[in-house]
């Protein structure tokens, strides 16, 4: 098992109810506006495939279930091998209540058995696909790209998190630990890395000690990168991944006088070839001190460049021009401001669009920045009206330039 139950549930909540609300009233087939002399009508894209992840496998499925079926595509699930059973529980009772509404009972299929990469691949470029929405590892989002099919995306997350002179330490520590504990630290658009300002640093440090963090020592560093890191992967090993932080101290030997709830290493070096510079989807964030806000841009530019590019960003502080600065470096789609990265990114916490699909634009090689909806699902036509006034003066211009 990995992550916990009651994050797992509020994760399914936010993709059911939450997605279903943003959707409510608006028009996802038909005629959608009318702007000037043109019309614009939504239409289905076909038969969407879908890639669902070991993380959020049933808030995945019925998030693209519900942007699917609003856009009035079929759709075709491929879960991942670890999700099989759980998925197919999820699919059962969705068809269930697509029955119930009249609609097609397998409008929504889902890949049942054992998936393996070349079955994936062949569904992806099957004449009759029309979309593949990729969420998942990155050879399988690469693999989406290169099927010949139009494909929305989404890469790894590896958010820099800016702590300012001027941010509220206390609110920064409480939603640093919120997110970044929420099912375990498994939400790719958490909180990944942190970057302090060198003179608030010791009252940071304080706070996210008051908060259940544990600061590691360098004793304590030396026995998490020697027993939880998997040299052959050099990645933290996968028994690790989504687990409590304080099952992992308590392997470790770490311990506190408090509920060790998060894992805070501290270390200098921005290493493209270190564990503590990528994602890291456990409950432990590598903290990085910059001398000024000037060096703090730097090392958050330079930590997107290594994973995560495009995904998110995020910075805590009061201060509008280093916040407007900050969200013009930044090359990710997302740049949250004094909000818990995993509740913000969803739109639980900021006035995003609802998705558990969240692109990253071509700032990390997608096709979008948009946390994607049922919008991104439809072929937009436009119905344009001839204006006789304008081809008028068009006419006239041409007709001037002719030589005598």
């Amino acid at each position: 098992q990995i992550g916990n139950a009651p994050d797992k549930t509020l994760k399914n909540q936010v993709a059911s109810m939450g997605v279903y609300q943003s959707l409510m009233g608006q028009n996802g087939y038909g005629y959608m506006d009318t702007v000037g002399g043109i019309q614009r009508i939504a239409a289905p894209m076909g038969v969407v495939f879908g890639l669902i992840p070991m993380t959020n496998p049933t808030s995945t499925f019925v998030f693209k279930t519900l942007v699917a079926i609003k856009s009035r595509n079929a759709l075709i699930l491929s879960p991942h091998n670890r999700t099989q059973k759980v998925c197919a529980q999820m699919g059962n009772l969705i068809r269930g209540i697509i029955v119930a509404h009249g609609a097609p009972e397998k409008i929504v299929q889902w890949v049942e058995g054992r998936v393996n990469r070349k079955l994936t691949q062949t569904f992806m470029s099957h004449r009759k696909i029309g979309m593949i929405l990729a969420t998942g590892g990155a050879q399988m989002v690469k693999a989406a790209y290169s099927s010949g099919k139009p494909a929305i995306g989404v890469g790894p997350g590896n958010a820099p998190t800016f702590i300012t002179a001027s941010a509220d330490l206390d609110h920064a520590a409480k939603c640093v630990i919120l997110s970044k504990t929420f099912d375990n630290g498994l939400i790719c658009g958490a909180e990944h890395n942190l970057i302090v300002e060198a003179s608030v640093k010791a009252a940071f440090l304080t706070a996210l000690e008051a908060n259940g963090a544990a600061i590691l020592t360098p004793a304590e560093i030396q026995r998490l990168m020697t027993q939880g890191i998997d040299p052959k992967l050099n990645a933290f090993i996968p028994i690790a991944i989504g687990q409590p932080a304080a099952l992992i101290a308590s392997v470790l030997g770490i311990e506190r006088p408090y509920p060790i709830k998060l894992l805070i290493v501290q270390t200098d070096a921005i290493d493209s070839g270190s564990p503590l510079s990528r994602e890291k989807l456990l409950p432990l964030l590598s903290l990085f001190t910059a001398a000024d806000a000037e060096d703090g841009l730097n090392k958050a530019v330079e930590l997107l460049q290594i994973d995560g590019g495009g995904h998110t960003a995020i910075i805590h502080s009061k201060d509008e021009v280093l916040i407007h600065r900050y969200g013009m470096m930044m090359p990710a789609s997302r740049i949250l401001v004094n909000s818990p990265g995993a509740h913000g990114v969803v739109g639980v916490a900021t006035d995003l669009t609802p998705s558990l699909t969240l692109g990253c634009g071509t700032f990390g090689g997608t096709s979008t920045t948009d946390n994607v909806s049922f919008r991104n699902l439809s072929n937009v036509k436009r119905l344009a009206y001839f204006t006789d006034a304008r081809i008028g003066e068009y006419v006239k211009g041409w007709n001037e330039k002719e030589p005598s």
